[in-house]
Formats: C-alpha cells, sequence, structure tokens
C-alpha cells in the first residue's frame, strides 16, 4: 500500500509546479470573468465564489499553452480558448458531483457545492459556468482566421460530446461488478476526450501541422487517461472516502476492475452496500493487493507514458511536455 501511495505522489509532484505556473493566471483571468458576469441571484453568486476559491485545476489552461509553445506558437494567442475550457470543465466537474451524489470530498469531509448549497442551485450554477465558458470563444474572431476558428470550435464541441458521452455510459458501471478492465478502459479512454482537445487547440492556435496536430492531440489523450489512472490508484488506496463512494455509488476503479474474478472480492463488495467498516475496507484491500491490482494498473500507466513520450519525438520544442513525466 506504501508503494501506491509514493508512486501518486511521485506523479502528481513532478507535474505540480510548471502546471501551476502556465496554468494558474488564465485560471484567475476566467474566474474572475465567471464573477464579474451579471447574475441576479444573490445565492447563485455566493455559490460560485464559493467554488471559484476551491477549484484550482491549473492543467487545462496550462496544456494548452505547452501544446502551444511546443510548435513554435505564442501562447498568450490561447487565451480565449484556455478561458472556455476552464470555466465548462468546471461546469462538468459540478454537475459531476450532482451524478455522483458527492456532498463531501475527501477523509476531512469537506463539502462539495452541492453540499453546501444544494443539488438544484449547483445544477444551475454548472451552467452559469458553461454559458460563460462557451461564449469566451467569440474573442478568438479577433484573433484568428475564421477557418482556423472554426476548427478550434469544433474541436472543443467534438471533445465535450465525447466526454459527456462517457458520463452517460460510465453509468451503466455503477454497482456493477461484472465489469471487465476493457469495458473500463473504453470509457477512461472517452473521458480523456477533453484533455485530448486541450492539447490538440493548443496545437492547432500554434500554428502546427496536421502531422503534429495529430500527435498532440494523442499525446493529450494519453495524458488524460493517465490523470483517470492516477486517480484510481489514489482512490483505491489513499483516500478511504473515495473509495467507499466509488464502491457504492460510482465506477470501480481499475485496480478493483482488475480484482474481480476473485469470488472473494465480489462477496466483499456486496458486502459494502449494506454497510461497511475499517475491518471490511482493510480486508477488500488486501485482496486487491494479492491480485496485484495495483502492480497491472502501474504497469498499464507505464505503457502509456512511453507511449506519450514516443508521439512528441517530432515535435519542435517539447521539453516541457517531456518535464510532466520527469522523475
Amino acid at each position: 500500500m506504501l508503494i501506491a501511495k509514493q508512486f501518486t505522489m511521485s506523479v502528481e509532484q513532478h507535474a505540480k509546479d510548471p502546471l501551476k505556473a502556465l496554468g494558474a493566471p488564465l485560471v484567475e483571468s476566467a474566474l474572475k470573468d465567471m464573477l464579474d458576469a451579471k447574475i441576479a441571484s444573490v445565492t447563485a453568486k455566493r455559490a460560485i465564489r464559493s467554488f471559484s476559491r476551491k477549484w484550482k485545476d491549473y492543467s487545462r489552461a496550462a496544456l494548452m499553452v505547452m501544446a502551444c509553445k511546443a510548435v513554435g506558437g505564442s501562447p498568450e494567442m490561447v487565451a480565449p480558448a484556455a478561458k472556455a475550457l476552464v470555466l465548462s470543465g468546471a461546469a462538468f466537474d459540478l454537475h459531476d458531483d450532482i451524478v455522483d451524489n458527492s456532498y463531501v470530498r475527501t477523509e476531512k469531509n469537506r463539502k462539495t457545492t452541492m453540499g453546501i448549497f444544494g443539488r438544484e442551485v449547483t445544477l444551475l450554477v454548472g451552467d452559469a459556468f458553461l454559458i460563460e465558458g462557451l461564449s469566451q470563444l467569440h474573442e478568438l474572431r479577433e484573433i484568428m482566421p475564421a477557418d482556423k476558428v472554426r476548427l478550434v470550435i469544433r474541436t472543443i464541441k467534438d471533445g465535450l460530446y465525447e466526454l459527456g458521452s462517457a458520463e452517460v455510459d460510465e453509468l451503466k458501471l455503477v454497482r456493477n461488478f461484472n465489469v471487465t478492465a476493457k469495458q473500463y478502459l473504453r470509457i477512461v479512454r472517452m473521458k480523456a476526450a477533453d484533455v485530448e482537445s486541450y492539447t490538440r487547440v493548443g496545437a492547432i492556435i500554434g500554428g502546427a501541422t496536421e502531422g503534429e496536430i495529430k500527435a498532440l492531440g494523442e499525446f493529450g489523450r494519453l495524458l488524460g487517461m493517465l490523470v483517470i489512472l492516477r486517480d484510481d490508484i489514489n482512490d483505491t488506496f489513499n483516500d478511504k472516502c473515495e473509495l467507499i463512494s466509488r464502491v457504492t455509488k460510482e465506477s470501480l476503479p481499475l485496480p478493483i476492475v482488475y480484482s474481480l474474478n476473485d469470488q472473494r472480492v465480489l462477496k466483499k463488495l456486496a458486502s459494502f452496500i449494506e454497510g461497511n467498516s475499517p475491518q471490511d475496507i482493510q480486508e477488500l484491500l488486501n485482496l486487491v493487493d494479492e491480485n496485484k491490482g495495483f502492480e497491472r494498473t502501474k504497469a498499464l500507466m507505464e505503457g502509456y507514458i512511453s507511449e506519450s513520450k514516443a508521439l512528441l519525438s517530432g515535435i519542435k520544442d517539447p521539453k516541457e511536455l517531456l518535464a510532466l513525466f520527469n522523475s
């Protein structure tokens, strides 16, 4: 279990600083636009302000900047598209909490926006973030040719549609103890569509060739899958609150999916539905460990990392993107 925790912390640590440095200014600008929007409801404004204080997802914007720079483009050009994806990403996160019935998060029981303001307000605030995000795209017409603007918008639209489809299909995995790793990974790949959008759009705005756009798009897809699988490891081994939520209300994380051919695991999962205890959690983790759920997930991730690095071999200046994998 200690190895799992160290692996997750390592992946997070070496990616944290560059993503924050590049992404924070764009995220702060996007959230300021949201806070400045003409929204009459005092409750809605409070919910937006509360969410904005806690939401620190810098990766969306940072990856777009990195992809743009990697092909020799000017990072200042990505601001409208980056802000659009930052805000639409926030909308999806808020709506995900509704789907997952997430009123609290982590073992510290920190309340989500839904835990503070309720389901209905969270839904409507998520809608507001989506509206503000997509409205940012009109600014692209002032700095880019019309055909490139259409390509950027189509790329963002396709990515968000695929992400939404993944969220719908993932509902079939809730309390589904018959899911296979192949089925689960299909959903994981679909859920990574938005990350592909970030790197693909950054490349388009940066003036990349078709080959570079394709390579950076697939790089983003694999990176998105890595992030999801990193969270699967963390949810399984490092956060008991999230583990209980994943078993009872969401899709099972991959380390457990890899263990579903063990009847002892199936019986333990069934007992979770009726209630759980610290002993149940530890016994489940022992069985997952026995079935090498962590090792198999880690090996899959290492394969994706190798593929990701290979995709960058023909890119002009991939050093910032490669730095995400430095140990």
